[in-house]
């Protein structure tokens, strides 16, 4: 089997293994060029690598859970301070869940942003009429009764000054 082949089945299939020194991190962004920025349940946030194994293979989004090594004080030479060791997913995080060993709260809340849970309280309060696309590249134009009886008076003025003008 060949190396990509068995990542993909071990990333699928097993449980991911905490080993020492190894903690759970959820994923706050990409930074680019496969480096992420990611936080601890303590709240410190570091920027971990993502290995060449899960290149290609696996995406990491924000929101996401992974396991971090973080690099010894004495590796520890750039902003980068560990390496990603394994991608979870919900699966994986329900397990951990019931082992008893997850140290974030809730995964709900948690893969939101403060911003966005303003946002789904706005949406749920709503009756539904702002679910329809909106195409942002256009602008609004918006007609209200003022602007439409405005219009008809100006047009029964020009009527009546047109037969004066015979």
């Amino acid at each position: 089997m060949s190396r990509r082949r068995q990542v993909s089945s071990d990333l699928l299939t097993d449980t991911p293994e905490l080993q020492e020194g190894q903690l759970f991190a959820r994923v706050l962004g990409s930074r680019g060029k496969n480096i992420h920025e990611v936080q601890f349940p303590d709240g410190q946030e570091i920027l971990v690598n993502l290995p060449p194994k899960f290149r290609n293979l696996v995406w990491v989004k924000r929101g996401s859970y992974v396991i971090v090594q973080p690099a010894e004080e004495e590796e520890q030479k750039t902003k980068v301070a560990g390496d990603i060791v394994a991608v979870l997913f919900q699966d994986h995080v329900k397990q951990y869940k019931q082992n008893g060993i997850w140290p974030f709260d809730d995964t709900k809340t948690s893969t939101l942003g403060p911003e966005d849970d303003d946002i789904s309280e706005e949406e749920d309060s709503d009756d539904g009429d702002d679910d329809l696309f909106v195409n942002n590249n256009r602008p609004v134009i918006e007609e209200s009764d003022s602007d439409s009886s405005s219009e008809e008076e100006s047009d029964d003025e020009e009527e009546e000054s047109a037969p004066a003008a015979k």
